[in-house]
């Protein structure tokens, strides 16, 4: 269960990037050294909807298992809803 946890963690943070590229989209670019933002940009535009996906098909591998995971139902949830969210701006707002 440990590289589900990583996996959840990891896209975690990638979600709070994804976030942040969404504010920066709206307003300006607000980070002034540009390896950051590119690093800022790469991980939430690019590796977070991958790795929610991941992370989410994961997690629900382990549950219909009805294995016992050790995993906050908070962070799932939150992982979740951004999934939701990024195939939202991914898919329906480009048309």
């Amino acid at each position: 269960m440990r590289p589900l946890l990583f996996a959840t963690r990891m896209a975690f943070i990638c979600n709070i990037l994804f976030i942040l590229c969404l504010v920066i989209q709206r307003t300006y670019d607000f980070i002034p050294i540009k390896e950051i933002s590119s690093m800022v940009l790469l991980l939430g535009w690019i590796v977070a909807p991958i790795q929610n996906i991941v992370a989410n098909i994961w997690y629900g591998l382990v549950l219909v298992s009805k294995s016992t995971i050790r995993l906050p139902r908070w962070i799932a949830v939150f992982n979740l809803c951004l999934l939701i969210i990024q195939m939202f701006v991914y898919l329906i707002l480009p048309s």
